[in-house]
Parts: C-alpha cells; structure tokens; sequence
C-alpha cells in the first residue's frame, strides 16, 4: 500500500493511505434472543465487561439484564425491572459510568432531555440524580424533543480513553479531562441534524453540568451508541427513516472534527433498529463468537427479532499507533485515519520513533537511506 503525507502538529508524517469508508455489514445474521413484553418500543442497550450483562431498556420504563448461557449457547434473561415513573415516559437509552457498578445505570427520556442516574436496581430502584441536558449551558443548547425527533442515544467515554485518543473539543480546544468528577465525558446522539452533543455531568449534583458543544455525524439522525473502552472506538447506529447504517470513530478530533474510521452502509439489518451494544474487545472469539469475531447486539423497535445478537462481527486488532504527539493504543483503521504509523496488534509504544521523528520509517532511531527508500518505494497517487 502506498504512503501518504500528512502535516500534523506542523510535523511531516508518512504513513500509509487508509480506504475510503464504506463497506458492507459484516456482523452475519442475527440470534434472536426471548424478551417477553417487548415486542414494540424496545430502544436502547449497553454491555458491562466487567459483568458480562447486557442490559436493555424499553420506552416505558422497563429494564432487562441478560447474560451467556455456555450450556445452552445463548444469552439468557438474568432479571427484569421497572424504572421508577420519575426517570420519564420515553426512555430511548441506557449506559454505566461505573461498570463495577453493577446495580446502577444512566437512563436518557427522549422527551425532555433528561439523564436520570438510578440506582439499586437489584432492590427498589431510585433516580438518585438527573439533568436536564437540553437547559442552556456555556452558550450551547441540545434541543429536546420536537415533532418525534429528539435525543435518542447516550454513552459514557472516560478520560483516559479521550486523552489517549488525542480528543478535542468540538469547539477545538484541547481536552486536558473531565472536571466534574465523573472522570469523563457523556456523549449524547440526536435525531435532528444528527449531531453528538458532549457533556462534562456533575454525578452527585442534579443539574450540574458543562455543555461542550456537538460534533457532526455521517448521518442526519443518530439512533444508539456504543463504546469500546478497549479498543478505543466508538460505534455510532444511524436509523433516518429505517435505513440502518453503522459509524465507528477513533475519538481523535482535529479543529472540532472527529474522522469515520469506518461506515458500514450496505446489506444492513433491516428495520427501525434503535439501539447498539458491542461485546468489544475482551470479549474476542468467547460468547459465542468465534475466531476474530465479536457479538454486536442489536434492538428494534417492531418487527422481529426485537433483540438479536450478532455473533461474525470482525474484532478490532489494537497496537500502537505512532503520531507527531505522541503513541496512542488504536486499531489499524484509526490509526490510518490519524495519518499515524501503525506498528501491530499489541505492538507496544517502545517501538515507535522518537519524538520529533516521525520520518523514521523503518523504526530504528535513525533517518536514513532505508527510510529514504522505504518513501520512494511507495511513491505515487494514494489509491
């Protein structure tokens, strides 16, 4: 493959050229899994790691927690809970900050805006907390609900993932961390315009929150978030008028702008699929994948199946990814997408050039006549 250059932080870097983005689904066909009383209005998911549960959320407030059965060979239903009425009456999404935190989730409600944080699922479930995100704030406004469309996904990324990504702003500034004390970001996915708005949310205050703006989208409507604290990226579902398509980011942004890695955009699930939950990286060839492959899960509202797991979708192969700035862990894909040197799935950071050497192409903490012909050797238009 031939070698691009790229200025980055006023650095020439020579990498090599990345794909255009598009591609067909590459998950397989789809597992029904039983979920009773769900057969419409099913809408968001989130996957803890750190338990191995799924957990799904339906409009009206109902939650259900699921993990693999390895006997059976499938995912089977651990319990099922009602949310309490004061989270809202259209809960489209769900996500954990805390993922040891087992019995607490983030719930969103499409028609106000509004993040509940409820707690003690496995007893008397309670909204400990919430903020209205559509409240002015900092001189940004998240609209809320409006003619059907409204906020429709939410995920939490932490700090380290963000700086290890090279994330900004989406005003451009550069992101030295969270400072509200939930130790990262939430992201949040709209129905209109298909933006990503952030927020920096107080988790023991309601109503303490900083908004940071909105990044734009391959789509005009964002319908589930996903993302991988593993492998760094981030799975954006986008559902306009059910024409289902998949959108992964890196998180790395320059001047406010965040790169697709990839676009699945062709021979897609059908239907109005709602919400997305990726087993991600730990879970690797286990749960009933096999290989490099990995289970994507995926909710719809109406039709069936209602939920369904995905069990062929590709593993993401994560090393080190040497850039102008710096070493960050990232798939291949996203590493392109930087104009980085990818050296390898697990490649450690030790292998990259010294700072301020990025020309160094073949690694060995030198530019010479091997990098020199390591350049000419793929010289010619990026295709």
């Amino acid at each position: 493959m031939p070698l691009c250059c790229r200025f980055v932080s006023g650095v020439l870097l020579l990498s090599t050229c990345g794909l255009s983005p598009a591609s067909p689904w590459p998950g397989g066909e789809d597992a029904a899994i039983d979920i009773d009383g769900a057969a419409s209005n099913l809408s968001g998911a989130t996957w803890n790691p750190a338990t191995e549960t799924l957990w799904v959320v339906r409009q009206e407030g109902q939650l259900w927690e699921y993990a693999y059965d390895d006997p059976g060979a499938t995912f089977q239903l651990v319990r099922s809970v009602g949310l309490p009425d004061s989270v809202g009456s259209d809960i489209e999404a769900c996500m954990q900050i805390n993922q040891l935190a087992a019995n607490e989730l983030y719930v969103l409600d499409e028609n106000t805006g509004t993040v509940s944080r409820v707690v003690d699922i496995g007893g008397s479930p309670l909204a400990l907390r919430s903020w209205n995100l559509s409240t002015p704030n900092s001189g940004y406004v998240m609209p809320g609900e409006q003619g059907g469309a409204g906020p429709e996904a939410i995920e939490f990324v932490p700090d380290a993932s963000l700086l290890a990504a090279g994330f900004r702003f989406p005003s451009g500034d550069e992101f030295a961390g969270s400072v509200k004390g939930a130790g990262g970001l939430i992201f949040v996915g709209h129905q209109i315009e298909g933006l990503l708005h952030v927020f920096d949310v107080n988790p023991d205050v309601s109503g303490d929150f900083i908004n940071h703006g909105s990044f734009e989208t391959a789509a005009d409507e964002v319908a589930g978030l996903h993302f991988d604290r593993e492998s760094g990226l981030m799975y954006i579902w986008h559902n306009p008028s059910n024409i289902n398509s998949l959108e992964i980011w890196a998180l790395a942004s320059e001047a406010g702008v965040i790169e697709t890695v990839e676009l699945y955009n062709s021979a897609m699930p059908e239907g109005n699929i709602e919400g997305i939950a990726v087993v991600g990286r730990g879970g690797c060839g286990r749960l009933g994948a096999g290989g490099e492959q990995q289970v994507v899960f995926l909710t719809c509202d109406g039709g069936a199946p209602n939920l369904a797991a995905y069990s062929d979708f590709p593993c993401a192969a994560v090393g080190a990814c040497c850039v102008a700035s710096g070493c960050h862990a990232l798939s291949e894909d996203a590493c392109g997408q930087l104009g980085g040197l990818w050296l390898g799935g697990g490649a450690s950071c030790g292998g990259c050039p010294p700072p301020g050497c990025p020309a160094d192409l073949d690694v060995d903490g030198d530019i010479g006549v091997e990098d020199l012909l390591m350049m000419l050797e793929s010289w010619g238009p990026c295709v």
